[in-house]
């Protein structure tokens, strides 16, 4: 699993070459320059302080301020680069995700929970953008520190260069043992964060529900709860991630001090310079700290993996509907639209649809009702293409609407819905959102067809009022219209109105249907679940129960019949 995030990861790298080689060749650099510093230890004991040579301390007082200006400079240089190339691959990633999501089918969004998904959007990719402004330029840069110091170590003495070669990567085998528990532990994390997430999600998206029932100690008690596992994963992760680096520490140690005491015997013995030895040790104390640094960024870089790979779980995610190949756009809606045959289920459960075939005739307008259950929505979303039906198939002007692109058959149909969705912005940009490059005319006419001119002029702010989040400071009759006026902006050949006014008052209902009645004049219109006043002025009412068609025909042939619809209708259903 590390090898394929690996790699997808040096595949972002790709798309930044020139940026990433030339922060390498300033890297390249610092390490050589850092080796300079200590090889000029050498001289400094064994010509200055011994031999008392004062052209060497000419020499090195020279070139010690020389070598850390040039160290500056490559060191700007190679933060810049690097902080630049993992905000873009982070940029790059992010928009990736959200693209993705966009035009991920219907089924992934119903089906999970939008906190754990908000949750790898901001929480995951914040681990990685962390990570890669620090991971790669840190270890790339310890590399070639380590290249160069052990080339020092085996120049000034090439015995005790292969002894500590050997006696640091023994050092850091703990580091091995606590990477997978850190990478464990840090994945466990991130769920348990999304859960988190999940919850505030909920429970402040039903905060009037639980103010209703009195339950804001209960929603507290869930919180603390998910709040709790999570602290409880991070304190195990601290004390794994705390024990890892000491351990380390103290094994370099010993083999620092093994090296030590048989180089110094060889000094005292006369057959090692002082230079050469501080020199050597100079070089070798500097290996250890970027052992020390992956022991350090080690937690970082499992969070890091941990997050990315729950991102890139998203981006494998693949969208269940797909253009056929030379999929044509639709242009226009000439004669009907049928359905022949039609089944659903939804994850391979108990069938939603069974069965189901009928027309919509141009111009017509076709009511769908039935008991809660039996379909109707889901019809809705079938003609939308958010899913694809499991058998039979739906056919516009007599094509497999599969031939056509999903884009260009949405073109086609406005849709109101019972719960209109309206974003934390304007008024006017809550209607436009129907048109792109909508004008300033267009929305105002869109607005009057729909009954809502006059309320939105009273607004203080008219139409560039902030309607808050979900539409929050409307009223259920003034979201309705603002949803139909958006609906209508982009001239809709077919109009879907899924229980559009089923959840409003008599008054608002009153003015939701004569917007909805002068907007349906001459539209082609499937209406689900409506009140009587507009059912019974449907061409054609399809009755369903279960899933299935168990009558159609005009209100007036339907009542006549002892059939589900007269009931329906006795119970105030329709």
């Amino acid at each position: 699993m590390n090898k394929t995030i690996y790699k997808r990861l040096l595949e972002y790298f790709k798309e930044h070459k020139s940026r990433f080689i030339t922060a390498v060749l300033c890297m390249a650099g610092v390490s050589a320059l850092n080796g300079m510093v200590r090889l000029l230890i050498k001289p400094m004991i064994d010509k200055v302080f011994i031999q008392k040579d004062a052209g060497t301390l000419s020499l090195i007082v020279i070139a010690i301020p020389s070598i850390y200006l040039l160290l500056g400079v490559l060191n700007y240089a190679k933060n810049y680069l690097m902080s630049y190339i993992a905000q873009k691959i982070t940029l790059q990633i992010r928009n990736e995700a959200y693209s993705h999501l966009q035009f991920l089918s219907m089924r992934f969004h119903t089906s999970g929970s939008t906190g754990r998904v908000v949750a790898r959007l901001t929480n995951d990719i914040s681990f990685l953008q962390t990570a890669l402004n620090k991971i790669p330029a840190t270890a790339v840069l310890d590399v070639l520190t380590v290249m160069v110091l052990m080339g020092i170590m085996f120049y000034l003495n090439w015995k005790f260069a292969l002894v500590s070669l050997v006696a640091f990567p023994v050092a850091s085998i703990p580091i091995i043992k606590f990477t997978r528990k850190m990478r464990d532990l840090s994945r466990h994390g991130q769920k348990q964060m999304a859960e988190i997430y999940k919850h505030l999600g909920e429970s402040l998206g039903a905060i009037n529900i639980t103010k209703a029932f009195n339950r804001e100690k209960t929603e507290i008690g869930r919180f603390s709860r998910a709040n709790r596992d999570f602290y409880e994963l991070v304190i195990r992760f601290v004390k794994t991630e705390a024990l890892s680096s000491p351990i380390m520490e103290f094994l370099g140690a010993l083999a620092i001090a093994l090296v030590l005491f048989f180089a110094a015997k060889e000094v005292i013995g006369g057959y090692w310079s002082a230079g050469s030895f501080f020199a050597f040790f100079g070089a070798a104390f500097s290996i250890y700290q970027p052992l020390r640094n992956f022991a350090q960024f080690n937690p970082q870089l499992q969070q890091a993996l941990s997050a990315s790979e729950r991102i890139f779980e998203i981006l494998e995610e693949k969208p269940e509907i797909i253009e056929m190949p030379g999929a044509q756009p639709v242009t226009d809606f000439k004669k009907s639209i049928t359905f022949d045959g039609v089944g659903f289920r939804y994850n391979q459960g108990q069938s939603v649809l069974k069965d189901v075939s009928f027309e919509i005739k141009k111009g017509e307008i076709v009511a769908l009702v039935g008991p809660s259950g039996s379909g109707k929505t889901t019809i809705a979303h079938l003609l939308l293409r958010f899913y694809n039906p499991s058998s039979g198939k739906i056919c516009l002007d007599g094509e497999d609407i599969t031939r056509y692109t999903s884009a260009s058959l949405r073109e086609l149909m406005g849709v109101v819905t019972q719960e209109p969705v309206l974003f934390n912005e304007s008024v006017l940009y809550n209607i436009s959102y129907g048109k792109e490059n909508a004008t300033e005319e267009e929305i105002i006419n869109a607005a009057t067809i729909a009954h809502c001119h006059p309320f939105i002029t009273k607004m203080p702010g008219g139409y560039n009022t902030v309607v808050g989040e979900r539409g929050v400071l409307l009223s259920g009759g003034e979201k309705q219209r603002i949803a139909i006026a958006r609906a209508i902006i982009k001239d809709p050949k077919i109009l879907i109105l899924d229980e559009a006014t089923s959840a409003l008052d008599a008054e608002s209902e009153k003015q939701v249907q004569a917007a909805l009645e002068k907007v349906m004049e001459g539209r082609t219109t499937v209406i689900i679940a409506h009140r009587l006043a507009t059912v019974k002025k449907a061409n054609k009412i399809v009755v369903l129960e279960k899933g299935s068609i168990v009558d159609a025909g005009t209100h007036e042939e339907l009542f006549k019949k002892e059939g589900l619809y007269r009931r329906l209708h006795q119970l105030q259903i329709i």
